[in-house]
């Protein structure tokens, strides 16, 4: 909310419901500024007029009231996801005008470089057969701002394959709307050496296997039509380009806490996700790996830094992370400049 609506907000619940002379004389703001403020208020449904004043005239003598924090707040969530949601949607639509300018007209190409594959679960086993066949790159741009938990969970085992076989990952995407389920799987990919990236907006869905292949889709604005996969050089050259180009003018957005650099990749994924409020079931689940593993890893750093307690390793863990940051040592996450 704008920062008059934010302070009658605020005033109001400090010290019950006023009318708009009085909140007008107590923070020392024009009157046509807090009836603005309580205009935008009542819109958000965080300010009620509850009655008139004594006199029994309407107007500026109404007295207002403002709505309990619990209850706005989760009205700020609601208006804050509908808003997220409402740029994705316009998103989809630029996608859509500007997508045809990113790949072109395939329906040119022979059908030995550019081939339809329909239907959603079509698309998913062809892609799970790329996967298999990727050897030393993979390439994603993405504007989604948001993954279902589902979406997430069945992505995750074959990016873990690939990492295993020594993969390079480098994704792009936009910031995330706050129903995004996919912030673990990011940590741990980044735990395992993957790099990411985000611009404001991206132009169209791409993925690209080892600069030889290109999967985009038949239809942007509907995934269940299925895909094209591209093998026609050219084009898979220009479309890596393109990654590139929007990869140099991307930023990594940074991490709340990156674990000391020594740790293993499952060392280090575990400690990120703990540290961001995980649970070791939920960690567990998302990492597909049991709970004991979990307390055995946890055990042996605990035996490594000579600790008897959770908590006390992660004191260890954060002042040797902030003295790593201070001393500039390289970050082997840390994107190499193209």
């Amino acid at each position: 909310m704008s920062p008059h609506a934010d302070l009658v907000y605020r005033t109001l619940t400090a010290f019950g419901p006023w009318s708009v002379d009085r909140i007008s004389r107590s923070l020392e703001m024009k009157t046509r500024l807090v009836r603005v403020a309580l205009d935008e208020l009542t819109a958000l449904g965080a300010a009620v007029p509850t009655r008139n004043a004594a006199d029994g005239t309407a107007g500026d003598d109404r007295i207002w009231a403002g709505r309990a924090p619990a209850q706005v707040l989760s009205l700020l969530r609601d208006r804050h996801q509908h808003h997220a949601l409402a740029r994705h949607r316009l998103q989809q639509r630029l996608t859509r005008m500007t997508y045809p300018s990113v790949v072109g007209d395939l329906s040119d190409l022979p059908a030995t470089e550019a081939r339809q594959v329909h239907g959603m679960a079509r698309t998913i086993g062809r892609l799970a057969e790329l996967t298999l066949l990727e050897r030393h790159e993979f390439l994603s741009i993405s504007p989604d701002v948001a993954y279902s938990a589902e979406a997430v969970k069945a992505a995750a085992p074959q990016h873990r394959k690939m990492i295993a076989r020594g993969v390079q990952i480098r994704s792009l995407g936009v910031p995330a709307a706050p129903e995004d389920e996919s912030a673990w799987h990011l940590e741990e990919q980044r735990s395992y050496g993957a790099q990411y990236r985000e611009l404001p907006q991206l132009p169209g869905r791409v993925m690209i296997s080892d600069r030889r292949t290109a999967i985009v889709p038949l239809d942007p604005s509907d995934r269940s039509r299925g895909v094209w996969e591209i093998s026609a050089p050219d084009v898979v050259a220009e479309l890596t380009a393109l990654f590139f180009q929007l990869w140099g003018r991307a930023k990594d957005p940074g991490r709340d806490w990156t674990p000391p650099l020594h740790l293993a990749p499952r060392e280090s994924a575990i400690v990120a996700l703990l540290a961001a409020g995980h649970t070791d079931a939920s960690i567990a689940a998302k990492l597909d790996i049991s709970v004991r593993t979990i307390a055995y890893t946890l055990s042996a750093l605990m035996d490594r830094y000579a600790v008897s307690s959770r908590f006390q390793l992660g004191l260890r863990l954060g002042a040797e992370a902030t003295q790593q940051t201070a001393a500039g040592e390289p970050d082997e996450h840390e994107p190499d400049q193209e």
